[in-house]
């Protein structure tokens, strides 16, 4: 009875043990995550392709595993809304003046409307193929994407010597607005970048870099939390204690990590081109090439 006894304690250590170091592992894949998505969300340069190819080397490309990418996001998110507060507290007063106590401001001001004509093509698009959008997230779409999102950013930047520019965020138009929001279906592409996609379309349609720059952040917001809480809600029944931890970590990280590289890029890209973010793209796809390759 006493080896017996032995055995199954030595067999309950090693499960324990084994258990022990497959969470160790998640944690460290969800830090890992969390630090990518923090830093590409935002920047022209694919966070979901990014995200992709780190899943890859780290041989963790499963279902749960792109649910926990998605849902990560709103830890990126909750970066732009500390930025950016005073600004979408300000055109959420403004929207509810105009709904409930009927004021109008005869004076331009970046409203909730500029978002919804920024953001509806890309919500009518997204629930026309949702189910098929999935089936190209590989690495040799993410690498076209990739290049044909570099050129697409040359190509706004070919605009940005066309003057004038939109250098106050109040003067958008609808117009504007909404073109940006079709450039930014364009995202849907793995790899292009939904950054690069409106970043470049603001570009095209008339807004300066940093002006293009925020307002692809404000579309981010009901884009990227949308899919976020969709996933989540999709994946409930599969979330248990642990990994909720992790989405906790991964968010956590993914929140501190965006907000020192948004502060930073805004700062840069008033006086930088996106002609540097151009050729990275085109180096990691030939990255990808050469590693798919060999």
């Amino acid at each position: 009875m006493s080896m017996i006894y032995i055995a199954l304690n030595i067999i309950v250590y090693v499960i324990d043990f084994g258990s022990l170091i497959l969470n160790v592992r998640k944690l460290v894949v969800s830090l890992i995550l969390g630090i990518v998505e923090g830093l590409t969300e935002f920047l022209p340069i694919s966070s979901t392709g990014h995200m992709i190819l780190v899943e890859n080397v780290l041989n963790c490309m499963d279902d749960s595993v792109i649910a926990f990418t998605v849902i990560i996001q709103l830890g990126a998110i909750l970066s732009i809304t500390k930025i950016f507060w005073n600004q979408l507290y300000g055109m959420s007063m403004i929207c509810i003046k105009k709904m409930f106590f009927k004021q109008h401001d005869d004076t331009n001001h970046l409203c909730i409307r500029h978002i919804f004509l920024g953001t509806f093509p890309g919500i009518m698009l997204g629930m026309i193929f949702y189910e098929k959008i999935g089936l190209i997230f590989e690495l040799t779409y993410i690498m076209y994407g990739l290049i044909i999102g570099g050129i697409f950013l040359l190509v706004g930047e070919l605009c940005v010597s066309k003057e004038p520019r939109v250098s106050d965020i109040n003067s958008i138009t609808y117009l504007q607005a909404f073109l940006i929001g079709c450039f930014q279906c364009l995202a849907f592409w793995p790899g292009f970048s939904r950054a690069g996609a409106t970043i470049g379309g603001g570009l095209v349609v008339g807004l300066n870099r940093r002006i293009s720059s925020e307002f692809s952040f404000f579309l981010a917001v009901p884009i990227i939390f949308g899919s976020a809480v969709l996933t989540l809600y999709h994946n409930r029944s599969c979330i248990g204690f642990m990994d909720a931890l992790l989405l906790i970590v991964g968010s956590a990280i993914a929140f501190f990590i965006a907000l020192f590289t948004v502060r930073y890029f805004l700062k840069i890209v008033q006086n930088v081109s996106l002609i540097p973010f151009a050729i990275y793209r085109f180096l990691l796809a030939g990255g990808i090439y050469w590693g798919l390759m060999t």
